[in-house]
This record gives C-alpha cells, sequence and structure tokens, in this order.
C-alpha cells in the first residue's frame, strides 16, 4: 500500500561530537512527562463509551468491567482483557492506552474455550510478531514492507513516520498516540504477539536509555517492568538507587524522583525483528526502493544537527559527499564508512541514523 516514508523523529538523538548521556539524574523535566491528568481523562473515555462498544465487542466476549477499570476477577477473569476500541479500529489513545491492544493467540483462545467460556476468533489475526495496518473507511488494509515502520518504531526517540503515496497521499502517523494526524478518517494500527518482548526506556538528559541495557548499570530490568505493566497496566514500579527513592508510573508513562518531584518520561516499544525478507541486505534494498524521492531530481543525504539538517559535504574534514554516500545506497550496501578529522563513522541505512564509532553517539540521516 504505502511506498515511500520519512522519518520523524525529532528527538532525543545524540550529537555527533563526544556529548555523554546523564545517569538517573533530574534535570529533565518536561511536562510531556505528566500525563496523569490526560489518562484520568482516557479512563472516563472508555468508562462513557463502553455500553455502546459493546455490541461490536460482544463477539469476542470481551470484558466490559475491564474497559471501565473495576474488573474484581482480574487474571482469573474467563472473559477477554481487551480495549474494546481498539477492536473497533476507534481507539484514539493508540499506543498510549493502558488497557490491552494485544490481540489473543490460538492457543489462549482455545484456553478460554477449554475452561468454559465462549470467544469468537478475529477478523484480523497476527500471524508473526507484528501488522501495521491502515483503515480509509472500508476496513483494515496491510502496509507494504512494514518492517520499516516497525523498525522506526523500535527506536524509543522516534516519534512518528510520514508515508508517502498512500491512497489518501501523504500520512503522518504519530507513533506515541497510534494515530494518523490531522486526518481523522484514516486509523492505523500495529498488531502483535503474545510472543512480542517489550523494552522499556527512559528520557536522559541528552536520550534515551533502556532500563537494564548493555554498558549501563540499571536498578531495574525492562522484564520487571513489563510483567508489572501486564499484571496492572494502570499501576506503578518503585525502586531506590541509593537513598533517592524513584517511581514508575504505568498511568503517567513517566518516572519520578519522590524526593524531589522531577519526572522523566518513560516508554514502551518492541524490540525490533529483523525481516525475513533479506535481513538487514533486504531491509536497505526496500528501503532504497521507499525512499525514491517524489521528484526526478537528484537525492540529496543530510544528517541532523542540533536544529536544522545539513547535507554531507566532502570538505572541512568530512571524507564523503551525498553523492558518494547515494553511489554506495544505489549498490544495496548495508553501511558505508567515513571519517570526519579522523573520526571514524558509519551510516546505518537499515536504520538510518549515523554511529561516532569512538564514542557510539548517534545522528538520523535522510535521503531528500
Amino acid at each position: 500500500m504505502a511506498s515511500n516514508y520519512r522519518d520523524d523523529s525529532g528527538e532525543g538523538s545524540s550529537q555527533q561530537s563526544s556529548e555523554s548521556c546523564s545517569d538517573f539524574s533530574d534535570s529533565d523535566t518536561d511536562s510531556e512527562a505528566a500525563t496523569d491528568s490526560a489518562s484520568d481523562t482516557e479512563a472516563a473515555a472508555h468508562t462513557s463509551g463502553t455500553e455502546a462498544a459493546a455490541q461490536t465487542s460482544g463477539k469476542r466476549n470481551v470484558c466490559m468491567h475491564y474497559n471501565r477499570g473495576n474488573c474484581r476477577f482480574g487474571d482469573k477473569c474467563r472473559k477477554e482483557h481487551i480495549c474494546s476500541y481498539f477492536l473497533q479500529g476507534s481507539c484514539k489513545y493508540g499506543a498510549g492506552c493502558h488497557l490491552n491492544h494485544n490481540l489473543p493467540s490460538s492457543s489462549s483462545r482455545h484456553s478460554r474455550r477449554d475452561s468454559g467460556a465462549s470467544s469468537e476468533v478475529a477478523d484480523e489475526e497476527c500471524d508473526g510478531p507484528y501488522r501495521w495496518q491502515l483503515n480509509f473507511g472500508k476496513g483494515w488494509e496491510n502496509i507494504t514492507h512494514d518492517h520499516i515502520l516497525e523498525a522506526q518504531y523500535s527506536l524509543p526517540n522516534t516519534k512518528g513516520i510520514t508515508i508517502y503515496n498512500t491512497r489518501a497521499g501523504v500520512i503522518s502517523i504519530d507513533f506515541t498516540k497510534m494515530r494518523v494526524l490531522k486526518k481523522k478518517k484514516i486509523k492505523v494500527r500495529r498488531m502483535s504477539s503474545k510472543d512480542t518482548k517489550w523494552l522499556w526506556y527512559y528520557r536522559g538528559n541528552h536520550c534515551w536509555y533502556q532500563y537494564g541495557g548493555k554498558g549501563k548499570t540499571s536498578p531495574i530490568e525492562s522484564s520487571e517492568l513489563e510483567t508489572a505493566y501486564q499484571n496492572n497496566q494502570r499501576g506503578s514500579v518503585k525502586f531506590s538507587i541509593d537513598s533517592a527513592q524513584y517511581e514508575i508510573s504505568f498511568k503517567g508513562m513517566c518516572q519520578t524522583n519522590s524526593s524531589t518531584g522531577n519526572k522523566r518520561r518513560v516508554r514502551r516499544r518492541p524490540k525490533y525483528e529483523a525481516s525475513q525478507s533479506g535481513g538487514l541486505q533486504g531491509i536497505t534494498s526496500h528501503i532504497k526502493n521507499l525512499l525514491n524521492p517524489p521528484t526526478n531530481r537528484t537525492p540529496v543525504w543530510q544528517f541532523k544537527g542540533r536544529n536544522q539538517w545539513y547535507t554531507f559535504n566532502n570538505t572541512g574534514g568530512c571524507s564523503v559527499s551525498s553523492a558518494d554516500i547515494e553511489r554506495c545506497f544505489q549498490q544495496s550496501q548495508a553501511t558505508m564508512h567515513f571519517t570526519v578529522n579522523h573520526d571514524a563513522y558509519t551510516l546505518d541505512f537499515a536504520k538510518m541514523r549515523q554511529v561516532n564509532q569512538n564514542t557510539k553517539a548517534e545522528r538520523k540521516i535522510r535521503r531528500v
């Protein structure tokens, strides 16, 4: 369906210089972290509309008490704990919704039937680790080469993506709220299986850190957070670092220093599953076809600075130009190596990132 795309991250990428990312310090007080009131509004919206949604969700034996936030049976409930609006394709909170958006596997459906609860198989099943779809008003349609979207979605700093040449023209997808911007009649969703591995991140001073990630000591693992989240998606987890006490709120998707009140944003993103059509080489080949600009002019390669994009130019110590990168890209290479003032860098065409091999700092790159 979709042929061209552009990464719309615009935040959280490290600088090309040797900027270091902070630890759990509290200088990041972005107001986006304080979203408890928005979440309360979300709960109210689910409560007021669940009766209307029941007709659509009734086929799946959905628990309306769960959608209202007051199912007393919890995991022992014989009805399905899933967002009724997600089933209709109309949950406006998307990935920010704190109700379940994961369709159960066939084994779990059989388990429910065996336990005495009746359930129908959904019209759309995710037979792989994920599936991205658009709805233009006449049902859900798969997005071509959706591993490109998945690769971008798996990056915590990526806020969204722009897709070109759909039947509705250019559309922009907001990953945080999982919705199409400025086109209310078009809906987007990401379907996943129960085997999806979810990773948790917090926003540092200059970049995003994974809880329990390699090369950095973390007081809590992503797997611990995911387990707690699955047990209570409106709950929280507390932990300590030395004498400082912290709390991660799933409802607000933020980490709070209990002493100072400072907050950091928290995000939950899937671990990227490589494409089954040729790995990185296959992804690069697809990207080469997808990134063809809508005009016939020669493409230009750029990297993201602090406040704007800069075109690659083999002057001022840089060993490659935009044309050099384009030639390498046309050869379907997965990566390209170059230097800037004797510092080694790598261009990763699959992730559309530039990596400093000494500091591991990253910058976004694009082809326009």
